[in-house]
């Protein structure tokens, strides 16, 4: 017979061994629920992350070749997820199979397979050192551009408080209207060609009604407020603005006093875009627009209201408006799935769509301004057949805004008083 040897655990290591394991496991199982999955892209190995939390890819354009690779789609991160290299000094290879360098075609189905990356490139956020910190802090506010409502339809009644950032320019003379946006606690955002001689030099903001001063939906309450302009700062046009061909037809207004958030709850700014893929934008994605146009037939709109649009080519908008000067300044749009047409009430109202951020371990979303109306119109407002026209392209002109505020809001202050600001409201986010 042979004989085993048998060893006996005593009981409080046996716990101890358990407890190692399963610890063990749970730390691995905790590293899958983190989304740390290995990857491989062509000739690097790494990791899957989210492309905010990958310090080697930051200043890369975000293309949709590298959203959510194959060895990631497992992965239950929420927003754009991609492999990040391991090691910072890895550089992402190159990839062009596609030649993405093209970026005009002859062809609708050509524009759409590259427009994602062309439109990256041709409207870079400018360089970001030329982008004024101080003025780039007074727009990162933490709180803009809240979702209050995810449903978008056709040319239906906005909900009250939905777009609180939504502006109307006063005009002395009666039926004119424009739009614009609050985009801080003293500036609103508008298109250059609403600054006519009839302007009344007053915006009016909180607006969901036109005919009532006091709009109430169970038993919430709000009415509009009227704010005079900073008698001392004129309306602030682009300096290449051109009043015959609305290039670069985009102004900021000043107001008379600070916006109180908290004293008007139903006010509140709208993002503008601050990182590439804040403006990364493809032709499938919906882009949201608001205002108190003319609907079908030249009806007046009393009640606020929104629609979905979409991107199209540059050159297809180059085509329909031989005589206008159509660069990367500007955005070529049409109606969407939708099928919103924006009007000429719409003028210097806001385009934006849903941009991903981060607060604190939590990705969310909140809405982007992307463009402003600028001209052209369909056969007839509202027409389900209308052509593409023409939006300020916001992102190209974000060294400017943030230049033009930081000289409009300091104006004639302490420089300690900016420099205090901008440590304060920026450096911390």
């Amino acid at each position: 017979l042979t004989s085993f040897n048998r060893t006996v655990v005593p009981m409080p290591e046996l716990r101890f061994k358990l407890f190692a394991c399963l610890s063990v496991a749970f730390y691995c199982n905790l590293s899958i629920i983190a989304g740390n999955y290995a990857c491989k892209e062509n000739d690097y190995f790494g990791y899957c992350k989210l492309y905010e939390n990958c310090p080697s890819l930051q200043g890369t354009p975000l293309t949709k070749d590298m959203l959510n690779p194959k060895d990631c789609r497992h992965s239950i991160l929420s927003g754009p997820v991609i492999c990040c290299p391991r090691r910072r000094h890895q550089q992402r290879p190159n990839r062009s199979p596609s030649k993405t360098t093209t970026t005009t075609t002859t062809t609708e189905r050509t524009s759409r397979r590259y427009m994602r990356i062309a439109f990256n490139k041709e409207t870079n956020i400018g360089d970001l050192k030329n982008i004024h910190p101080e003025g780039l802090a007074l727009l990162n506010k933490p709180n803009c551009g809240k979702i209050n409502d995810n449903r978008v339809a056709n040319g239906i009644c906005a909900t009250q408080g939905e777009f609180p950032w939504m502006a109307v320019l006063l005009y002395a003379r009666m039926g004119a209207l424009c739009g614009g946006s609050v985009i801080t606690e003293r500036f609103v955002l508008t298109a250059a060609h609403c600054i006519s001689n009839d302007f009344r030099k007053a915006v009016r903001l909180g607006e969901h009604r036109r005919s009532t001063k006091i709009d109430c939906i169970l038993h919430i309450c709000q009415t509009h407020v009227d704010f005079e302009i900073d008698p001392h700062q004129k309306p602030i046009i682009h300096p290449d603005y051109k009043s015959l061909d609305y290039h670069k037809d985009i102004a900021l207004i000043k107001l008379n006093m600070d916006i109180d958030f908290r004293r008007y709850q139903h006010i509140a700014p709208i993002c503008l875009p601050l990182k590439s893929s804040d403006s990364n934008i493809s032709p499938h994605d919906n882009l949201v627009l608001a205002g108190w146009g003319l609907q079908e037939h030249d009806r007046s709109v009393d009640v606020l209201q929104k629609g979905q649009l979409r991107l199209k080519g540059l050159d297809i908008c180059k085509n329909l408006y031989p005589r206008f000067r159509i660069d990367n300044s500007k955005l070529c749009i049409q109606a969407g799935a939708n099928q919103t047409v924006s009007c000429r009430g719409d003028s210097g109202g806001p385009l934006f769509w849903k941009t991903p951020f981060l607060s604190g371990n939590f990705i969310k979303k909140h809405y982007t301004q992307i463009g402003l109306v600028s001209l052209g119109y369909g056969k007839e407002c509202g027409d389900l057949t209308s052509e593409p026209f023409m939006y300020e392209n916001v992102t190209d002109s974000m060294v400017w805004i943030t230049h033009s505020l930081y000289k409009a809001h300091f104006h004639n202050e302490n420089p300690s008083i900016a420099q205090h600001y901008f440590y304060s409201n920026f450096m911390h986010y």
